[in-house]
């Protein structure tokens, strides 16, 4: 599972995982492992990623995750 719609928007901003793990007090490697859907993001995790970088966006369609085979 990946967390497509997040990764396109990063891009889109230019936001790398090492400025997000910097807003969730994570490593980047513990950051990457979250990105690439390895492990979850809490809610509070996910609110700081919206509110930092991609504010009024939803947080269902950023945290959407997709199945990697799609």
């Amino acid at each position: 599972m990946v967390f497509k719609n997040l990764q396109a928007e990063m891009v889109r901003r230019s936001v790398t995982p090492v400025a997000i793990s910097k807003v969730i007090n994570k490593t980047e490697k513990s950051t990457r492992a979250k990105l690439s859907g390895r492990y979850p993001f809490t809610l509070p995790e996910a609110k700081a990623v919206r509110d930092t970088f991609f504010p009024g966006m939803d947080l269902d369609f950023l945290f959407f995750q997709s199945d990697n085979t799609n």
